[in-house]
């Protein structure tokens, strides 16, 4: 194959598509369905957006292969331009995922032949040709097949290297490598934490990304020393193409306070940089009791200074009955942890509690870093969003094969 470029873009899909090009097609096993560009075999359009959305039966899988000559660059200018992330005037949009907005798409352009199956059931394809294009095509076949469930995937979450959040210190370089800092675009400091759950998803706060544009932010990941940025070569950045906060966050109590962040490229795992596991085994456990690792940037008292390194501290979970006497506020949604001296503070939101498994010693996204009167105050528990109450929020909105360990 010889596909010119792909790559995971940035594409915000307004309800502004051609309303004469938007289909959607259930598949049928046994039969082959057709998606190309509006009149083809002529080239499309300038200015055409095209989306059609496929949905194979249980059971099944979507499947498209297609022939591509989607042009690359506008050769009539002065200039040859490339944007940086390939595709700069049209592209042939698919997500495996079915996602209908396409956020999360990959982009084709150039000349050659691709092929695609869906993660679950549904695909969608789309186009988007720029206003000065010159046209192209694409023609793709599009059957069901069989989703036959070969030997489990080996998957890999939680890791952690061998072995000043307030009262907290130094963690390991890399010692964590779920963790990221999340930054404006062309800045420096860091304004919320994150963690990795997939390849294309990080974890954060509502509260953090609030009214924010997901094109003027970034995630770090594989970060330990921010003043330097080269202490470590699994330091790397990505851009933001969208962010899907809660739908009932609660900015007065910070219920619901869970955001998803979708990067426009794929993270690399490494030793640098993996996911989290997501806590299923431990769905109906509420870690009263339980040790949390708290991890950030943020300052290591209120008002005070950040620290350049990334801490770390140990926190206890209280009862539920208990820490309602502090926060009569407080949800089902909500975990509460407290030890005299030792809290999150200011910056770290967003950033993961974390629970080590005393079995495996995996790490378990149990909590993210939320809200408190004031940091390591006496008699006043930090409140944290409860992941375990939030899990199918987050497989819908952002579909993966999760590790289930």
């Amino acid at each position: 194959m010889h596909i010119l470029c792909v790559v995971a873009f940035l594409i915000t899909y307004v309800k502004a598509q051609d309303a004469n090009c938007d289909f959607s097609q259930k598949v049928v096993p046994g039969r082959t369905y057709y998606v190309y560009n509006p009149g083809y075999p002529r080239n499309y359009r300038p200015g055409v957006q095209c989306r059609t959305i496929a949905t194979c039966p249980t059971g099944y899988n979507c499947r498209i292969n297609c022939q591509v000559n989607i042009p690359e660059v506008n050769f009539n200018s002065i200039f040859r331009l490339v944007h940086w992330l390939g595709c700069y005037m049209d592209r042939l949009l698919v997500s495996k995922t079915g996602d209908p907005t396409l956020a999360s798409a990959d982009s084709y352009c150039g000349r050659g032949q691709l092929t695609a199956v869906s993660v679950a059931q549904t695909l969608a394809i789309g186009l988007i040709s720029s206003m000065n294009s010159r046209g192209g095509t694409y023609y793709c076949t599009l059957v069901a097949q069989a989703a036959t469930p070969g030997p489990s995937p080996v998957c890999s979450c939680g890791a952690r290297k061998s072995t000043r959040i307030v009262g907290g210190q130094d963690a390991l370089p890399n010692e964590f490598p779920s963790m990221v800092a999340l930054v404006e675009r062309g800045g420096s400091n860091v304004m919320c934490g994150g963690v990795i759950i997939s390849n294309r998803y990080v974890l954060s706060a509502a509260h953090c990304i609030t009214n924010k544009d997901p094109r003027n932010l970034a995630v770090v990941v594989g970060e330990h020393d921010i003043s330097t940025g080269t202490d470590t070569p699994g330091t790397q950045a990505y851009l933001v193409s969208n962010i899907r906060i809660h739908p009932q966050f609660n900015d007065v109590n910070y219920d619901y306070d869970i955001a998803i962040i979708t990067v426009a490229q794929n993270i690399q795992f490494n030793k640098y940089a993996s996911p989290v596991c997501l806590p299923f085994k431990f769905a109906n456990y509420d870690f009263a009791g339980q040790k949390l690792t708290i991890i950030g940037w943020g300052t290591i008292f209120i008002g005070g200074p950040t620290p350049n390194v990334l801490q770390k501290v140990d926190v206890d979970v209280i009862n539920q009955d208990v820490c309602k006497w502090a926060v009569p506020s407080l949800t089902s949604r909500q975990i509460c942890t407290y030890t005299p001296g030792k809290d999150a503070c200011q910056f770290d939101s967003g950033g993961p509690l974390l629970y080590t498994d005393p079995q495996t010693g995996l790490l378990f996204h149990a909590g993210i870093v939320s809200s408190g009167k004031l940091c390591a105050s006496a008699n006043e528990p930090g409140v944290n969003t409860r992941v375990t109450e939030l899990l199918n929020w987050i497989v819908q909105n952002a579909p993966a094969d999760y590790c289930r360990k």
